[in-house]
């Protein structure tokens, strides 16, 4: 089960399982693209003396061992960010993205949380880990990755809460100089666990967001 050890968007229908819920993001919130799986088939040529068995195989996924790239068109939803799922364990995203994960020096490392970044992956994007699971992802600047529904940095608080109306609770930052939270919080009760959480300047403009699950989401950092 993933602890407090570390200090919204949605249109799909895939099922995560984490250690701390199941989550199956409801129709308002986004979600990632389900994996798809490699098709083989087998050709039989037979003639009048030989029988000769050509296979061929049709590549419609990454194949085992070959890693899927993350980039900045990757996509953020309540489950995660492209191919990394909240719940994750931290071997599980090395093999899918067929690279070691770094240890962030720059943030502070707390028992069993840490922070950590996907080596060759977008700039901005940040992985926070409880107990060797994603806990949640960061997306901070330059990065221009955006949600299913296309929020992002740069983005105002008006337009995030005319993308997702009542599911954005609002909230003031820790620090009293006029910046605000904006979650949003699915409806459905199967993901009540997960969270987007975006950050706001005092002007209204998005500074940075993250997704994860409860309690890490609603944390400062580790």
């Amino acid at each position: 089960m993933l602890l407090g050890a570390c200090g919204g968007d949605s249109d799909g229908g895939t099922v995560l399982d984490t250690p701390s819920t199941t989550a199956v993001p409801d129709s308002v919130v986004d979600s990632t693209e389900p994996t798809i799986p490699v098709e083989s088939s087998v050709v039989v040529e037979t003639t009048s003396t030989t029988t000769t068995v050509v296979e061929t195989t049709t590549t419609t996924g990454p194949r085992a061992g070959q890693g899927v790239e993350l980039t900045d068109t990757a996509k953020v939803s309540t489950i995660g960010l492209g191919p990394i799922f909240v719940g994750d364990l931290l071997t599980t995203v090395e093999e899918k993205l067929g690279v070691t994960l770094l240890v962030d020096e720059t943030r502070p490392v707390r028992d069993a949380c840490r922070y950590l970044l996907v080596p060759g992956g977008p700039p901005g994007v940040s992985v926070m880990a409880a107990f060797d699971r994603v806990a949640r992802i960061d997306i901070d600047s330059p990065s221009a990755i955006t949600t299913r529904s296309g929020a992002r940095i740069g983005s105002t608080k008006d337009e995030i809460v005319g993308l997702f109306g009542a599911k954005i609770q609002v909230s003031a930052a820790a620090a009293d100089d006029g910046s605000e939270l904006l979650t949003f919080v699915p409806v459905d009760e199967k993901d009540q666990n997960l969270r987007i959480v975006f950050e706001t300047n005092s002007d209204g403009v998005v500074v940075r967001y993250r997704t994860g699950q409860l309690p890490e989401v609603d944390l400062a950092g580790c």
